[in-house]
């Protein structure tokens, strides 16, 4: 490939960097190495672009500090800059407004720099003009003379486009059909899947660079924020320049993290038209119509092919308004109640999988279980007895919690329970892979089916009438 098939390129990463962190620069570094390894493209220049206080994120401190904050990070670097632009706006900016402004930047700097090449100043006025009257060129991918512009940001935010009302479809399909995007993948993440899940993202896959980050690395802003409350050292996390700013200033304490406390994000307020707080107790109705009157476990399910840690991540601040609710979600009256087991399939094979030595399956393959399921509130219990052991589980809806399989596989997992359609369905991430359970009633029968590593025991009961 010739030097001037060669396209330039700048990366433009926005978010809350709230602080900056290694990671965030490491983000560059990691997609100019993706991009220039293709042959096809030359990074020139990478811009940090802070989202304004208007944004109203929990925790979010004043954008001035976190400006700073990324001017010190970035003066280690010799083509990563920091742009003020967005974070002085007095009203929260769509990113796809923000990606535009740096483009249209960029045409006015190309044409300010070759004023008497005629030429090339023609070149950019056709892009233009085919832009203008919605020809199939991309904007910001004309001819290799002129740098493309593309946003950089990590496999999260790649999914939130599937959130309801957070991103305007049309915005989505600027930013990446017009212009491009960098995504760095994150543990939990799956942005492959994503893409292939979604229209749109599908439709635009090619202007979409994945990129796989082989020394995983789970720093992240919040982890840091809550060291720092903590008095914990935060050295190596971020750059020392960084660090020594926030201690002189005393930012990120245990106040700061309850700043927009009951605030909805911007996004949310500007697309439903929702007012910008939600009174103490109050039952969400002044959120987006598919959260009003709703559990967290099904506000998950409105969003099933986004991953478990980015919904549970993102809906966080929206769940801690729903356990003032007056009105809590009941499990089903026929689900509750005493269950005696009539028929199982597969138990052998599961408990295989499990890892379970063959003497403790001979017997367990000869008990007879009784499940007695309640609910207290919005608590759950579900008592599993038999001869041989007794085993209690008790959980909310959509909360994650630690069980220990006690006198199963005596394993500690991260349990997730939630409805989905007329089932409720548990996954439980730990040492086995593809774990968890599911249960329901279907002709006055319980049916439950437990799953590990492709394995799959079906068992039914029958209620126990007193």
């Amino acid at each position: 490939m010739e030097v001037q098939d060669i396209t330039k390129v700048v990366l433009l990463s926005c978010g809350s960097f709230n602080p900056i962190t290694n990671m965030h620069l490491r983000m560059f570094e990691l997609a100019r190495d993706h991009l220039e390894e293709t042959g096809q493209y030359r990074v020139v220049k990478g811009i940090i672009s802070p989202v304004g206080d208007a944004y109203k994120k929990k925790g979010l401190i004043e954008a001035c500090h976190r400006l700073e904050m990324a001017r010190l990070a970035a003066q280690s670097s010799d083509w990563i800059t920091v742009d003020p632009w967005e974070s002085l706006q007095p009203e929260w900016v769509e990113t796809a407004k923000v990606v535009r402004h740096h483009y249209d930047e960029l045409l006015d700097s190309e044409q300010n720099d070759d004023e008497v090449d005629t030429v090339k100043y023609a070149k950019k006025r056709r892009i233009e003009e085919n832009d203008s009257e919605g020809s199939s060129r991309h904007r910001g991918r004309g001819c290799s003379d002129l740098p493309q512009l593309m946003l950089l940001c990590g496999a999260d935010v790649l999914e939130s486009f599937g959130i309801p009302n957070l991103w305007k479809q049309e915005d989505v399909s600027e930013i990446v059909g017009r212009y491009g995007m960098v995504c760095v993948t994150r543990s939990g993440n799956d942005p492959h899947k994503f893409i292939h899940q979604s229209e749109m993202l599908w439709k635009y896959r090619k202007n979409i660079h994945v990129v796989r980050e082989w020394v995983t690395n789970e720093l992240s802003a919040t982890q840091v924020r809550r060291a720092l409350r903590r008095a914990r050292s935060v050295r190596y996390l971020m750059p020392d320049s960084v660090v020594h700013y926030i201690h002189e200033h005393g930012l990120y304490s245990a106040e700061s993290e309850q700043k927009n406390a009951g605030v909805i994000l911007a996004p949310l307020q500007r697309y439903t038209g929702s007012s910008s707080h939600v009174k103490p107790g109050q039952d969400f109705p002044l959120y987006p119509k598919v959260f009003h009157g709703t559990t967290l476990s099904q506000l998950l399910l409105t969003t099933p092919d986004l991953s478990r840690n980015f919904r549970i991540t993102f809906y966080s601040h929206i769940h801690t308004h729903f356990r003032k609710r007056k009105n809590i979600i009941k499990m089903p009256d026929s689900l509750c109640g005493t269950w005696d087991l009539i028929s199982m399939v597969n138990l052998d094979g599961y408990m295989i999988a499990l890892g379970i030595s063959p003497a403790l399956r001979k017997i367990a393959l000869k008990l007879k279980q009784r499940k007695v399921i309640e609910q207290g509130g919005d608590q759950y219990i579900i008592k599993t007895s038999s001869p041989f052991r007794n085993y209690t589980l008790s959980f909310r809806l959509g909360q994650e919690f630690e069980e220990f399989t006690k006198g199963l596989d005596n394993r500690v997992l991260k349990s997730l329970v939630r409805w989905e359609g007329n089932k409720v369905v548990c996954e439980q991430v730990g040492e086995k892979k593809n774990r968890g359970w599911a249960q329901w009633i279907e002709d006055d029968k319980l049916h439950l089916e437990l799953y590990c590593e492709g394995q799959v025991c079906k068992q039914v009961f029958k209620k126990k009438v007193n």
